[in-house]
């Protein structure tokens, strides 16, 4: 008996072949009106729909027959939660299903629906944000806590009383200050013997932030990458 599965359309349901059938997936070609058909004959071009809802569940994927039929079978189980209702927005895997097909479609290899190891939530970052915080679980990485958080990076004083790179503690503040004057090329000459001064050392939390993050901050509180010359993760010595 030939595989079919029926769909929900705008002008109602509708059967179509399937490569293949689980308990709650469907594989097929997508729909395509300019075909006779109905039917996209590309070859690698197919869907993965909802069985009970007859909603597509995965938009259409552009990789081998095999592969989508693949990750249908390893996620038909967890679809089960998925009700006739429709209503995927609390259900557990969501993300993770998104993100097994994106996998496919670029080629890696996908996971199925269980969490993440470090190094797999690194390898399906997307945004700056998400790389941060999945470089920050590989390492292990524990949020440094209060009060050690929102006191001064602790930087050894130097000997020198001024000249980049030299490091006192004010005598009237206590605050330790760095002596900076910019090194990177990104102010000219003449802002930047304008900008060369005492600058307090920010938070512990902050440059801990910086040196983890994608974006740092020099003295004036400009934006730079944390390796640039003038950003406090190098000032201090950290990277």
């Amino acid at each position: 008996m030939a595989k079919t599965v029926t769909l929900t359309t705008a002008t109602g349901s509708r059967t179509v072949p399937a490569v293949w059938v689980g308990d709650h997936l469907a594989v097929h070609r997508p729909l395509d009106s300019k075909e006779p058909s109905g039917l996209s004959k590309l070859p690698r071009w197919w869907v993965i729909s909802h069985t009970a809802t007859g909603y597509s569940a995965s938009g259409g994927i552009d990789a081998a027959q095999r592969d989508v039929i693949a990750l249908a079978r390893l996620w038909d189980g967890a679809f089960a939660s998925v009700t006739a209702a429709g209503d995927a927005k609390g259900w557990k895997w969501r993300d993770r299903w998104a993100d097994d097909v994106r996998r496919l479609g670029y080629g890696r290899p996908v996971v199925g629906p269980r969490d993440l190891t470090p190094l797999e939530e690194l390898n399906s970052a997307g945004t700056a944000g998400e790389v941060e915080q999945a470089v920050r679980r590989a390492m292990g990485y524990s949020p440094i806590e209060e009060p050690e958080a929102s006191e001064q990076f602790p930087a050894e004083v130097t000997k020198r009383k001024a000249g980049h790179g030299a490091i006192r503690r004010n005598p009237e503040s206590q605050e330790l200050e760095f002596w900076w004057l910019p090194q990177g090329g990104n102010y000219p000459d003449s802002e930047a013997f304008a900008l060369a001064a005492w600058y307090p050392i920010p938070a512990a939390c902050d440059v801990e932030g910086w040196c983890l993050g994608s974006v740092a901050e020099t003295p004036c509180g400009d934006s730079v990458e944390p390796d640039h010359p003038d950003a406090w993760p190098r000032l201090l010595g950290l990277i």
